[in-house]
């Protein structure tokens, strides 16, 4: 951990939003490609969606949706034919009607490239049966009505999208074989889809069908539930993983590298090893100063030796004639500072002594205890 123990805060900031950035790039790529050569149709899609739940035979309370767990991905571009085509990637779960291998029924994912805009495609036209559908409005043809008028009237404006948008929502319209039967008929029903233009997505769609089923159905209706997945957005991306990276490459990593290099888990320099004692150290025991050596002091040592060399000649008595004369003169300084040893005074007799008291002993000089 030596280099990175010698990383500054701003560093660590700098390289944990560079890797940000690289993760956010290499994560803002397409949700699946692939799947375009094994995508449904919208109208596929949209007909298991609007059409009623399946009701069990032998439990008629058991109900379900064809299609469900719609997961709805951001908007990506897709290249197609030298053309970039933008489109959402949905993936969901469709059900299959009970078979004999599968009596209660059996389920298959699938996917949909849904077209950005995205255009509603009603499989059928307006019929006695269904005179509602989400995200269109219903028509009756007027005499002299072509499809350029609609898309003007509807839309504000004549364009090549709005007029493909009323044509693709029209089965009639659809399936015309040449150019003179994309006409408008008078008194017929048409599907008149929003406008493209405003860019709605396959989740306005889907919210639209939701409102569309709880009006047509009430309680008894089996909601339309999605799944959008916003954080793949290359917009959020970026953000989400720089984020990410900041908080824990930027700030984490290196609190918990200081922590470590604090617990003796890291190399520490002289200057760190060496702070520890600036602040809080114990000061170092004073030095006694040196003494000066007076000449008295020589005279009184040499006094001194010439006692004991005498009291070593002699008796015992003159030993302790001449102790207290030897306690009497001070201790003599040593020149480096130190002071020089004391003889140690001889011991005399120890003196007799009795104890006694009733609670604790009591030293009484001589005699002896009492009878």
């Amino acid at each position: 951990m030596g280099f990175a123990e010698r990383m500054t805060w701003w560093q660590w900031i700098v390289l944990s939003l560079v890797l940000g950035a690289l993760l956010g790039y290499l994560n803002s790529g397409p949700a699946n490609p692939s799947v375009e050569h094994s995508s449904v149709s919208p109208m596929f899609f949209e007909t298991g969606l609007m059409q009623n739940p399946y009701v069990d035979p032998a439990n008629p309370s058991h109900r379900r949706r064809w299609v469900s767990g719609i997961v709805v991905h951001p908007v990506e571009s897709l290249q197609l034919g030298g053309r970039a085509l933008k489109f959402q990637l949905v993936t969901f779960t469709f059900f299959l009607q009970p078979s004999p291998e599968h009596p209660s029924g059996s389920t298959e994912r699938a996917a949909l490239l849904a077209p950005y805009p995205y255009e509603p495609q009603p499989r059928r036209g307006p019929s006695g049966l269904r005179l509602e559908y989400p995200a269109t409005s219903l028509y009756f043809g007027r005499g002299g009505d072509t499809l350029q008028s609609l898309a003007a009237r509807f839309y504000h404006k004549s364009t090549p999208q709005g007029v493909n948008a009323i044509v693709n929502a029209n089965a009639v319209l659809r399936e015309a074989k040449n150019a003179s039967e994309l006409k408008i008929v008078t008194g017929r029903l048409y599907w008149i889809p929003w406008n493209p233009a405003d860019g709605h997505t396959i989740s306005d769609f889907l919210l639209a069908a939701k409102n569309m089923v709880v009006r047509e159905e009430g309680t008894a209706a089996i909601p339309i539930s999605f799944q959008y997945t916003w954080w793949e957005s290359p917009k959020y991306v970026y953000e989400i993983w720089m984020i990410g990276s900041f908080l824990l490459v930027g700030v984490m990593w290196p609190a918990m590298l200081r922590v470590m290099v604090k617990g003796g888990l890291g190399r520490t320099t002289e200057e760190e090893y060496l702070s520890r004692f600036k602040a809080g150290a114990p000061e170092p025991a004073a030095v006694a100063p040196a003494v000066a050596v007076t000449r008295d002091d020589m005279q009184r040592l040499r006094d001194l030796e010439q006692n004991l060399e005498a009291s070593l000649k002699g008796s015992g008595p003159a030993i302790a004639a001449a102790a207290p004369a030897q306690l009497a003169a001070p201790a003599v300084k040593k020149l480096s500072g130190e002071a020089a040893p004391v003889p140690a005074a001889p011991q005399t007799p120890e003196e007799r002594k009795s104890y006694e008291g009733e609670f604790y002993p009591v030293v009484k000089p001589g005699g002896t205890k009492k009878e």
